[in-house]
C-alpha cells in the first residue's frame, strides 16, 4: 500500500474520538491491566493531536481532562499520573505506584499552555493551579541548578534503567515553561527555559558523544540513546542546541538509512549486561522488558511521529520523508494492524495493548507531518 498513513489516519482519529469522553481521553478502549485509565501524558498527547487537526470532539476530551487533573490536584501542586472512571465517577487516583510520576506535571501544563494558546480555555481559570505546579517543580529542583533529579520509573519509560537528570524530563519542563511564559506573559518563566535548554547543552553533550546522554547523575551518565528525549528536543526550536542536528544525523545514519526504524532506547539491554538484573526485577505487572521489546530496544509509533515532527521543525524534511517512507513500508506489510503499542526490534512483530491512544497519536503525528502541517502552535 503506497499510503498507508492516509488509510490508517481515520481509523487512528475514530480511536481518540471514541476514547475521549466527558471525563477525559482514556489510554486506550481496552480494559487490560490499567490501560483503560485516563493519563496525563497520554491524554494530553491525544489533545495535541486534536488542536493540531482542530477535532471538536478530541480538544474536549483535553478540555475534560485538565478539568479532572485540576480538581484531583494535590494540596502541594501534585498531578496525577492517572484516574480510572467507573460509572461516570472516578474510582480511583494514582500518583504513581512504584515512584511518583513527575512527567505528569510537565504534560499538564504543556497541555494547558497549549489549549491557552489555541483558545479552548481561560487562562485565568488556571491561573492558581499552574502557579503550584510551577512552584512545585521549582521545589523539587531544589538546588537552583534548573535540572529535576527524577527517581526511577518517575516518567513514561517507567520499567526502565535509568534516573537522575532525565534529559526527557528536563526538556518537557523547558517546553512548558517557555509555552506558559508567552501565555502568561510571565517573562521569568521564560528565561528559566532557556537557562534548562543551555544547561542541557553544557551538560548532555560529551565530546566523542553521538548524541546526548539520556540522564546524568552523581554516579554514572547514562549513555542509552533516548528517541523520546530527542524527538522532544527538536519540537520546539532554541538556537541554543548547537548539538542536536548532530544527534539526527547520527540517528539517521544508524537506523533510518539502514532500513531500521530507531527504537525508544539503544542499545538493548540483555543477559549479562551491567544494568539487565536491575531491568529485570524491576516491573509492575509482569516483566516486560525482555530483549528488543517494550522500553528495551522495542519500537513505538508515538516517539516516531514525535521525531518526525521535530525532525520538520528544524528543517530537515529529508529526514522526516525517510522515516515516513520507512513507516508506511512496515505497515504495509502487515495483514493486520491494531495501534498495538509497539513494534519488537527483533522480529519486528507487532506487540503490547492494542487500541492503544499512544500509538494512533503518533500515527496522526506521522500523518500530519506528511502532509506538511504547521506545527507553529507547538513552538
Amino acid at each position: 500500500m503506497d499510503d498507508c498513513l492516509s488509510y490508517w489516519k481515520d481509523g487512528a482519529l475514530q480511536l481518540l474520538r471514541q476514547a475521549s469522553g466527558s471525563m477525559g481521553i482514556r489510554a486506550s478502549l481496552q480494559n487490560h491491566d490499567n490501560y483503560n485509565a485516563i493519563f496525563t501524558r497520554d491524554a494530553v498527547m491525544a489533545g495535541i493531536a486534536g488542536l493540531l487537526l482542530d477535532d471538536v470532539i478530541v480538544i474536549r476530551g483535553l478540555e475534560n481532562t485538565l478539568l479532572q487533573l485540576r480538581k484531583l490536584q494535590g494540596q502541594q501542586g501534585q498531578v496525577p499520573s492517572n484516574y480510572q472512571v467507573r460509572d461516570d465517577a472516578i474510582d480511583s487516583v494514582s500518583y504513581g505506584t512504584l515512584s511518583p510520576k513527575l512527567d505528569a506535571c510537565m504534560w499538564y501544563l504543556i497541555g494547558i499552555g497549549l489549549m491557552i494558546r489555541c483558545g479552548h480555555v481561560k487562562g485565568a481559570d488556571y491561573r492558581e493551579s499552574v502557579n503550584k505546579v510551577v512552584y512545585l517543580l521549582e521545589a523539587i529542583e531544589y538546588n537552583g541548578n534548573h535540572l529535576i533529579y527524577m527517581p526511577r520509573g518517575g516518567n513514561w519509560a517507567d520499567e526502565y534503567v535509568y534516573e537522575g537528570y532525565i534529559l526527557s524530563d528536563q526538556v518537557l519542563r523547558a517546553w512548558a515553561l517557555s509555552i506558559l511564559g508567552q501565555v502568561y506573559g510571565r517573562k521569568q518563566w521564560s528565561e528559566k527555559s532557556k537557562k534548562i535548554y543551555t544547561k542541557i547543552e553544557k551538560l548532555y553533550k560529551a565530546e566523542g558523544m553521538s548524541h546526548y546522554y539520556c540522564s546524568i547523575s552523581p554516579a554514572r551518565n547514562y549513555t542509552y540513546f533516548d528517541l523520546a528525549a530527542h524527538a522532544l528536543l527538536g519540537v520546539q526550536i532554541t538556537s541554543t542546541l548547537k548539538g542536536l542536528s548532530n544527534s539526527y544525523t547520527w540517528l539517521m545514519s544508524t537506523f533510518v538509512n539502514k532500513g531500521k526504524l530507531p527504537p525508544v532506547f539503544d542499545p538493548v539491554i540483555v543477559k549479562g549486561d551491567c544494568d539487565w538484573d536491575l531491568l529485570s526485577n524491576y516491573h509492575l505487572f509482569e516483566f516486560r522488558n525482555k530483549p528488543y521489546h517494550y522500553h528495551n530496544g522495542g519500537i513505538w509509533f508515538i516517539w516516531l511521529g514525535w521525531l518526525s515532527i521535530g525532525l520538520t521543525n528544524n528543517n530537515l524534511g529529508q529526514y522526516s520523508s525517510a522515516l515516513i517512507e520507512l513507516v508506511e513500508r512496515y505497515l504495509g506489510g502487515q495483514l493486520k494492524f491494531e495501534f498495538e503499542e509497539y513494534i519488537s526490534s527483533d522480529n519486528l512483530h507487532l506487540c503490547g495493548t492494542q487500541q492503544l491512544c499512544y500509538s494512533a497519536t503518533g500515527i496522526l503525528f506521522l500523518w500530519m507531518t506528511k502532509n506538511n502541517y504547521n506545527f507553529e502552535i507547538l513552538e
